[in-house]
């Protein structure tokens, strides 16, 4: 199993040690660079020497992020292994640009970025910087009619696309990528539309545990069947697929004592929206002494997940005695 992790942003990790300030310094005019930027590419980096993968990078146009490309592009001039996914929403970007970024990227990491498409799940951030389409099969339409003009002008040296939500002529984006036929295409969704298009068009599908902890075994099963699932559409299609998890780690002395930590999450939570994405993470239920961290990886490695895209919790010290008690472990077994 491959590792990420999370690139740091407000409204993806719970703020905490040097993020608190820095997510705070980002709503404020004055200083000098910025010290998200400086604090995430310091983690970013130490996740590289780890021997960590991937790092994710969320877009959040209504939040106090830093813009996804614009922070990849940054990280990527300052990385030399890891891979590098930054977010993209159908409907608030059009694709040709997209796809004039994303081998621009490409070529600046040295082949090292793919796509994160995301359909989106909050109609005021589309009809505040694009547009919306409450008809959900409608969106997953438009969601394959994006990814498809991406592999379009990717690999064909003249384009003419004509579609239901994007038609044009005579496009072309002369710029090659490195990897070939070009950047990986990854995407999320919990609906069977959404799925399907997943099956025909991405790399890797990030699955769906049940946002509940305490009901870790039962999504077990329920991951499990939809892997296979998705297995049974991708060979129809005579493709394959990879698929992904996101987690929150949280490990501690004792299982009991990362339960506790968990439920205090789970309560900040429920009254602290900002936190609710971030917490998405822990249903994953990779929780408890580092015995059982290591336990539940294997368990979702064996039911298929090919990558654990991570954020730790808390962060400042979690990260270190992961990387000390359980990372060891997880490498001895690959």
């Amino acid at each position: 199993m491959q590792l990420g992790i999370w690139c740091p942003a407000p409204l993806s990790i719970r703020p905490q040690g040097p993020f608190a300030p820095a997510f705070k310094s980002l709503t404020e005019q004055g200083g000098g660079v910025d010290s998200n930027y400086l604090e995430s590419l310091k983690l970013i980096k130490r996740a590289e020497d780890l021997g960590f993968a991937i790092t994710l990078i969320a877009q959040r146009f209504l939040g106090p992020d830093l813009d996804s490309w614009i922070l990849a592009t940054a990280i990527a001039a300052h990385t030399h292994t890891i891979e590098i996914m930054a977010a993209v929403h159908p409907g608030i970007i059009d694709p040709r640009v997209v796809a004039k970024q994303a081998v621009s990227l490409d070529r600046i990491s040295g082949g090292r970025f793919c796509v994160n498409i995301v359909n989106g799940t909050r109609p005021h951030e589309f009809h505040a910087f694009g547009e919306w389409i409450e008809i959900g099969a409608a969106r997953y339409r438009r969601m394959e009619e994006f990814i498809r003009v991406l592999k379009k002008l990717w690999t064909e040296d003249d384009v003419t696309f004509k579609g239901e939500f994007y038609s044009f002529e005579h496009c072309s984006v002369p710029t090659r990528s490195v990897r070939k036929p070009g950047p990986p295409i990854y995407a999320a969704s919990r609906v069977e539309d959404g799925m399907d298009v997943v099956a025909r068009e991405a790399e890797l599908w990030f699955v769906n545990p049940i946002n509940d902890f305490e009901k870790y075994e039962e999504s077990l099963v329920k991951v499990e069947d939809e892997i296979k699932e998705m297995r049974r559409k991708c060979a129809a299609l005579g493709r394959s697929m990879r698929f992904g998890l996101s987690a929150c780690v949280i490990l501690a002395d004792s299982d009991d004592e990362a339960i506790a930590l968990a439920a205090d999450y789970k309560a900040a939570a429920l009254t602290d929206p900002t936190l609710k994405s971030a917490y998405n993470g822990v249903s994953a239920g990779i929780i408890g002494s580092p015995g059982k961290v290591i336990e539940r990886f294997t368990e979702w490695e064996r039911i298929g997940v090919d990558l654990a895209m991570l954020q730790f919790h808390p962060l400042d010290t979690c990260l270190d005695r992961f990387a000390a008690e359980v990372l060891p472990a997880l490498k001895a077994n690959q």
